[in-house]
This record gives structure tokens, C-alpha cells and sequence, in this order.
């Protein structure tokens, strides 16, 4: 139960906070997999609703460990900003890239979920998705949610 409970809202977002979170995750991720990590957070309110918080955190967890797994970066840049009414997420990498429509026609066939759980991550928190890469120029993933209610 512990464990389902932590995979619903991890503990450091309650402990730390979204953009703390997010930090000591990157950090994580780059120590492991040798990547210089690169973090701008600006306009954050302290809290946001946890539904908001939460799929953020998610989005950008999955993104990062794609990038671990999949993409060979040397650098990985995360920025974290509210722009008028929205939340806007985006994760980047200097990596190798890969074909994006061939992603998701895997995706729908079961054989990839992790661009379909960002996607539905996004969607139920009333968020969007976009990912944007070319084979031998990085990737880009960039998501926004609603800001409201944040306190």
C-alpha cells in the first residue's frame, strides 16, 4: 500500500516542494548517468495544486529517464516557469534525437508507454504535451499546466 501510495505523489514533493523535487531528481539522474544537469526556475509560486504538482514532477521524471536510458546527452537543461495563467515544463537534451511519430506508433501498439504516460499524465492535470526531436539533434518535451490555485 506504502508503495502504491508513493507512486500516486512521491514524498519529496510534500517534503520539498515542486522545484526542490525537481532539482534533487536532475541531480540524481546526472550523477548517475555522467550528464551536466542545468535548472531554471522562475516565477514559481512555493506550492501548486497537488494534482498540478504531482504530474509535473512525473512529465519531467519520465522525460529524464528517457533521456538516461535512450539519448547519449552530455547536457540536459529543465526550466520551470509560470507564463501567465500556465505551469510551462520543458525538458531538453543535446542527445541523439529519435523520430517522434515512430515513438508514438509504437506507443500505440504497447510496445513504448512512456510517451503515453506523459501524455496522460499532462491530460488529467488539464495539462498538454508536446515532444519535439530530430534523429542526431536532441529532444525537446514541453508541457504546461494550469497555475491556477496555486498558493
Amino acid at each position: 500500500m506504502r508503495q502504491l501510495s508513493l507512486s500516486l505523489r512521491p514524498l519529496q514533493l510534500d517534503d520539498l516542494g515542486l522545484a526542490a523535487a525537481l532539482r534533487s531528481h536532475l541531480d540524481r539522474q546526472a550523477t548517475l548517468a555522467g550528464f551536466a544537469p542545468h535548472l531554471e526556475v522562475e516565477n514559481v509560486p512555493g506550492r501548486l495544486t497537488a494534482e498540478v504538482e504531482t504530474a509535473c514532477f512525473r512529465v519531467a521524471q519520465e522525460a529524464v529517464n528517457n533521456i538516461v536510458r535512450h539519448a547519449r546527452a552530455q547536457n540536459v537543461w529543465l526550466r520551470l516557469a509560470v507564463d501567465g495563467d500556465r505551469l510551462v515544463l520543458a525538458v531538453r537534451d543535446d542527445g541523439i534525437g529519435f523520430d517522434v511519430e515512430a515513438a508514438q506508433r509504437r506507443a500505440a501498439l504497447g510496445a513504448s508507454l512512456g510517451v503515453v504516460s506523459m501524455g496522460e499524465r499532462a491530460a488529467l492535470a488539464d495539462g498538454t504535451l508536446r515532444i519535439e526531436s530530430t534523429p542526431g539533434a536532441g529532444t525537446i518535451v514541453l508541457a504546461s499546466f494550469p497555475a491556477a490555485g496555486a498558493g
